[in-house]
């Protein structure tokens, strides 16, 4: 009976313990889940760490490029660093950023030299707070920055023949302008007359007036007129456009397409240059050497060489107080020892035969003829009885590989087998004839933009131009 009793006892009573593989089933699915929730709470904090490294890396690598493109807008700061060309800094933002330059060939380590064409600035930026839990992968990032590299002076511009009044053309002469930027030969306001006997331009003419071939005229390229195009017996190669044109229409004597309008490209207007030494900087920043003449014996040029007191060194002539402008004798040849810049209120050759303007060795050097504009008025002023024309006759030779720019307000009157590389600028109708030949090569002068007329700032020191590339390399 007291058996029965506890069995029934026994039967009433909850199963004890029953719940509690439940219970642990719970804890442990719990369990899982927070470590789960663990693990990515910390991955989560290492990818943040990571990403606020990585922003700081880089920010640090920017800051290199910033500081060593800084310091090469100064002479003599990259070579001025502690390890030269390299810019660097221990406290944050900490980075370091490598120079290196490109010559044409190569690229080169260390600061720029002149013959640099382009510089690279490779930066490697630190984060200020590493990345935790393993990722470092924003702990350090490089940037690369390409940037051209810039030189004092000036960059060449303008056509091959820029005649502000026009000018007259004729008997055997020969143009190449071939390498003109689009028309090789210029009329700002005034007339293009192509007289007499083969004249051959071998490039486009922009005329702003009237367009006249009295002879067998040949223009191996385009032409447009603003005013008449006489055509005569001549011929345009490619295309014309002209207000009018005679005969109408032009038949062969236009190869390509007429176009009736006297809509034309513009022409640039005419650039002011006086006598501005100051413009006058060589790839250094120096200013050029300046040598007046002041006697008639110093106004004779040498037949020898003419250049800087200090060898390669370019040097300005001021001739404006010779009266009768630079003088030669026949048969006399100027051998340039650097580029050189002659300044004169005229240079009148008409009387010299066999004037030649060489280089004294094979380095190909530049010379300038200038006649200053004393008027600044936006157009050509050739000062009556102070100043002349640039004339030359028989002989007379720009020869490779020197190139020769002449700026006049006056006019240039050149006869009998004269020969130029480079450009002309005139601004009273000019006159060629009698076999000249032209060679096109682009020379410019110092504070001007030929191409548009306007003013340029001209920089005192080499130093990083615009941006040709700038990337991450690397995390």
């Amino acid at each position: 009976m007291f058996l029965t009793l506890n069995l029934k006892e026994l039967r009433r009573t909850p199963e004890r313990g029953a719940a509690l593989a439940a219970v642990l089933g719970v804890m442990a699915i719990g369990l899982v889940f927070a470590s789960l929730i663990t693990a990515s709470v910390v991955g989560a904090y290492g990818v943040s760490s990571s990403m606020r490294s990585g922003v700081q890396s880089g920010a640090a690598a920017d800051a290199g490029i910033a500081a060593a493109r800084k310091g090469l807008y100064v002479a003599g700061n990259c070579a001025a660093q502690p390890l030269p060309g390299i810019y660097s800094s221990a406290v944050a933002p900490r980075y370091s950023a490598q120079i290196e330059y490109f010559t044409g060939s190569a690229w080169l380590a260390g600061c720029p030299s002149a013959a640099a064409t382009e510089v690279r600035i490779t930066s490697k930026g630190v984060a200020q707070v590493a990345g935790v839990n393993g990722a470092t992968v924003g702990d350090t990032t490089t940037v690369e920055a390409v940037l051209k590299y810039v030189l004092p002076g000036f960059a060449p511009s303008g056509v091959a023949l820029y005649f502000y009044k026009g000018g007259t053309v004729e008997a055997n002469s020969s143009f190449d302008m071939t390498e003109s930027p689009g028309a090789g030969l210029m009329v700002k306001n005034g007339a293009f007359d192509c007289a007499k006997n083969n004249t051959v331009v071998n490039g486009s003419v922009l005329v702003n007036g009237n367009l006249t071939f009295t002879g067998t005229c040949t223009v191996n390229g385009s032409a447009w007129v603003s005013g008449t195009a006489t055509l005569g017996s001549g011929k345009i190669r490619d295309n014309l456009t002209a207000g009018t044109v005679s005969p109408n229409p032009p038949g062969t004597h236009v190869g390509g397409t007429y176009i009736n309008s006297a809509t034309i490209p513009a022409v640039p207007p005419w650039t002011e240059v006086g006598y501005t030494p100051a413009s006058w900087l060589d790839s250094t920043g120096t200013p050029y050497e300046v040598r007046a003449l002041a006697t008639p014996a110093a106004c004779v040029l040498p037949n020898g060489s003419l250049g800087g007191t200090i060898a390669g060194a370019p040097v300005i002539i001021d001739a404006r107080a010779c009266a009768a402008g630079p003088t030669a004798v026949n048969n006399t040849t100027v051998k340039l020892t650097s580029d050189v810049v002659i300044f004169a209120n005229k240079f009148d050759f008409s009387g010299v035969n066999a004037l030649v303007f060489s280089s004294a060795t094979s380095a190909a050097h530049r010379l300038w003829f200038i006649t200053p504009d004393l008027l600044n008025d936006s157009q050509p002023t050739c000062t009556p009885v102070t100043q002349g024309n640039f004339s030359v006759k028989n002989g007379f030779t720009i020869k490779a590989p020197l190139d020769a720019l002449l700026y006049t307000p006056c006019a240039f009157t050149g006869v009998n087998g004269f020969s130029w590389r480079g450009q002309i600028l005139a601004g009273t109708y000019s006159n060629v004839k009698n076999n000249p030949t032209f060679t096109f090569v682009r020379i410019g002068l110092p504070g001007v933009d030929l191409d548009t007329g306007g003013a340029v700032v001209s920089i005192t020191s080499p130093q990083p131009g615009s941006v040709v590339s700038n990337r991450e390399v690397n995390g």
